[in-house]
């Protein structure tokens, strides 16, 4: 039995939790801040006397505390409530270990959510695999009932990975979604999918980023039977991913000498970027202009020169338009494809005058003198050979 003092104390921590709370819902956080802070010191004087008893209450009253920091923008402030509730969770964890675990694993996620927010992403990453690492441990029915906060979590740590550019984590965290798909996913719904084909398009923009080829075709592969299937239904939502899908296996099968399958891909991830391109032409055209520059080199190195140079002409009218609409982003993309022309598709030398005007519009970089560098070297080529 408590004796009265307690069971007033009880109340009174009762009561402010309740006032914060709707001070925090109107907006009202200072207030809310100050009443949470009265309701702490009073549930953790109560939690000395019947851990058990006030354990749940306290680290509610802990985690309402860090939820209005973080309202407040207040990062760190919100992090160090979370992490105390999560000490007590993990002291006291054989009080209801599955609740506990639940919310042991929501408090991990708050944290890395913090720290990503913040850019900490060694720190971010740390505790989103604690989260995982806690959802596992949890019985089988009730990690079923979890498994779209852990997609978020294996979403959040690839986005990370990515950040880093560490191929080995991100590929980990995009395995970890495909293990949680293979459960949601079945032949009665559509329901999970796009999110599916998502992530087998990443994974395999990841492979061929990395150079692995064979596993981003394998995976690319598997996109696209999703992608295509999703399209006959409507197509809309999957245009540009069929359409990069797409263009990034032409290029494995032309890396791989596969020069028909490499051809018919070019073409059809040109057909959708042309029509793409059509409805946002400031997006798309520079894809349309990157495909005719592929086809054109898939020409020149099958000695089909006259279709090569049909293509190379079209990449440079099409960067000859956008370098009008954005002389700083496709100036330097326009000279280096005019340099091409003379390299390798018997275009006129003077047409490097054209060229070396662009260039020398733009400020001092790397790129910028590479390509002077280029333009001088074919000048003595072709004098030479003159």
């Amino acid at each position: 039995m408590y004796n009265l003092e307690t069971i007033i104390e009880e109340n009174m921590a009762k009561a402010l939790s309740h006032s914060a709370h709707n001070h925090q819902i109107r907006g009202q956080l200072e207030i809310a801040k100050r009443l949470y802070v009265q309701a702490l010191q009073i549930r953790e004087k109560l939690f000395e006397i019947n851990q058990e008893h006030y354990q749940s209450s306290l680290v509610e009253t802990l985690n309402s505390l860090a939820l209005v920091y973080e309202e407040k923008n207040k990062y760190y402030s919100a992090i160090k409530y979370y992490r105390k509730a999560t000490f007590i969770i993990k002291n006291t964890l054989n009080i209801n270990p599955i609740q506990c675990t639940y919310i042991l694993a929501k408090n991990y996620t708050s944290i890395a959510n913090l720290y990503k927010r913040n850019y900490k992403y060694i720190q971010a990453s740390f505790f989103y695999k604690k989260a995982l690492k806690a959802y596992k441990s949890l019985p089988q029915k009730d990690f079923n009932k979890s498994q779209i906060k852990i997609l978020n979590i294996y979403n959040y740590l690839a986005i990370i990975g990515n950040e880093k550019n560490k191929f080995q984590e991100t590929k980990n965290a995009y395995m970890g979604a495909l293990g949680i798909y293979q459960n949601l996913v079945n032949d009665k719904t559509d329901k999970y999918k796009p999110q599916l084909a998502m992530t087998l398009y990443n994974l395999a923009s990841l492979y061929f980023a990395h150079n692995r080829e064979q596993r981003a075709e394998e995976v690319y592969l598997l996109t696209l039977e999703i992608l295509l299937y999703l399209s006959k239904k409507n197509p809309t939502p999957y245009k540009e991913t069929l359409a990069s899908s797409i263009h990034n296996m032409a290029q494995i099968y032309d890396s791989q000498h596969k020069y028909q399958d490499a051809l018919a891909g070019y073409k059809t991830a040109l057909k959708h970027y042309i029509d793409l391109a059509e409805e946002n032409p400031t997006e798309f055209a520079p894809y349309v202009a990157r495909i005719f520059k592929n086809i054109a080199s898939f020409y020149i190195k099958n000695e089909k020169k006259e279709n090569a140079q049909y293509f190379h002409l079209k990449s440079i009218e099409l960067y000859t338009e956008l370098n009008h609409y954005n002389e700083h982003l496709y100036g330097l993309k326009l000279a280096s494809s005019i340099i091409e022309g003379v390299a390798y598709y018997d275009q006129h030398t003077l047409s490097l005058y054209q060229a070396e005007a662009i260039i020398k519009k733009h400020d001092e970089n790397s790129k910028k003198d590479e390509l002077l560098e280029q333009i001088h070297y074919l000048r003595e080529e072709r004098s030479v050979v003159l």
